[in-house]
């Protein structure tokens, strides 16, 4: 309890550095109003740096299931400092608690003799069920057809990346590429209920990581959005369950079967465990908002997606 204590005090005194480092770089108003777009690009490149070493820092000190509870809830509300008008944030949250929907769909294209296929579909169905898709199915299949190798079409006008080079390396990088997938599959099948899943939904559920079986993790502890996905609805009281006891003891064939594909397990600082990291800055000048992910065990980022607007 002292050292997640001193966690959190380490972590807040950072923050707070941080904030007051950004503040102290900040120019004057009166020559802020004068100065060009590349400016304000060095600011953001400044601030970008300093929220990454406090990550550097505070990721060398988390250890443990508590440690890593405190730190991967850090938030700084976007503030503006008022003589300049430059605005500052950022938030950290974490991934593992999410399905990969990479992994997912690559685990879909290893399967060939079909022993996994209907868990791996099953959290896609489910979660399309809310949307009432006409052709669940259809996309389905396009979704599919983006991890394969080959062009051979799964379904009728299912192979996107015959259409878009985009989708030619076999993996679904951000929402924006995602919403190419939706954009076909509407203009194929003329179903407007697509465009209701959202950004902020889908990525309540899914994250776009690696492809890679070794780097699969879904966290026991954070796991209650997700669980009904996997388990058909299983768990109405999600949010009550100690799933990490309840998935290392279970005897049940379908819940062992879950625990193997998605590798349900308790939070391990020797393995990979991905924060999503968003970072706010804006001035008069130049607005941005760019996420990223952040592994906790190699203090990598990665998965950069920016979102300028000038």
């Amino acid at each position: 309890m002292k050292k997640a204590i001193v966690l959190l005090m380490t972590i807040g005194f950072i923050a707070l550095i941080s904030a007051l480092v950004l503040i102290s770089l900040s120019i004057s108003k009166k020559s802020f109003d004068q100065v060009v777009y590349l400016d304000a690009r060095n600011q953001f490149s400044v601030a970008f740096k300093d929220f990454v070493k406090m990550l550097d820092e505070g990721s060398e000190k988390v250890n443990t299931k508590e440690e890593l509870d405190i730190f991967a809830y850090l938030v700084l509300p976007p503030m503006i400092e008022p003589k300049t008008g430059v605005e500052f944030g950022f938030f950290v949250e974490p991934l593992m608690g999410k399905l990969n929907i990479n992994y997912i769909l690559e685990q879909m294209r290893l399967d060939e003799n079909g022993s996994k296929l209907e868990y791996l579909e099953r959290p896609l169905v489910n979660f399309f069920n809310k949307f009432e898709l006409k052709e669940q199915r259809t996309l389905l299949n396009i979704l599919r057809d983006t991890i394969d190798k080959d062009d051979i079409e799964m379904g009728a006008y299912s192979e996107i990346a015959s259409l878009d080079f985009d989708f030619r390396e076999g993996k679904i990088y951000s929402f924006n590429h995602l919403k190419k997938i939706f954009d076909h599959y509407n203009k194929i099948s003329y179903d407007a209920n697509v465009y209701k899943i959202t950004k902020e939904i889908w990525e309540e559920s899914f994250y776009f990581g690696d492809t890679n079986a070794s780097k699969q993790f879904l966290d026991c502890a954070k796991m209650q959005g997700v669980v009904n996905l996997i388990t058909d609805n299983l768990y109405l009281d999600a949010n009550e369950r100690d799933f990490c006891n309840e998935f290392n003891q279970t005897e049940e064939f379908d819940l062992k079967k879950l625990k193997e594909i998605y590798n349900i397990a308790s939070f391990d600082k020797k393995r990979e465990y991905l924060l999503k990291c968003n970072i706010i800055f804006n001035t008069e000048n130049f607005k941005t908002n760019v996420t990223f992910d952040y592994d906790i065990k190699d203090a990598r980022i990665g998965n950069i997606d920016k979102n300028f607007q000038e």
